[in-house]
């Protein structure tokens, strides 16, 4: 049960664009939980430049049976082009925080 589900890093380019892909994602159930980290310090290589921003970095709970949803919505309301959006399996969570997360996602049946 527990590879079933992952969290979701994205970074964003404020902490008001975040919370709008937060309540979109709650509203469409398709995460349980998010976290906002309002304010990282991003080093990365961009069309051959190296580039620094200052981002915020949003942390979804969800089940990897979500990800193909989550992705194509973020996707929608990001603003970069290329936006990190990427999923780590949970190897292992207390068995009621789990099923927790899996009673908040809408059924896919």
């Amino acid at each position: 049960m527990k590879s079933e589900f992952i969290q979701v890093l994205v970074s964003c380019e404020s902490a008001k664009q975040a919370k709008t892909m937060v309540d979109s994602l709650l509203n469409d159930q398709i995460i349980a939980c998010a976290q906002i980290m309002p304010t990282i310090e991003s080093f990365y290589r961009w069309q051959g430049q190296i580039e620094r921003a200052e981002e915020s970095l949003l942390l979804l709970k969800t089940r990897a049976d979500q990800f193909a949803a989550i992705e194509k919505k973020i996707k929608s309301l990001h603003s970069y082009k290329v936006p990190e959006i990427i999923a780590i399996p949970l190897v292992d969570g207390s068995t009621g925080y789990l099923n927790w997360i899996n009673e908040q996602i809408k059924s896919t049946n």
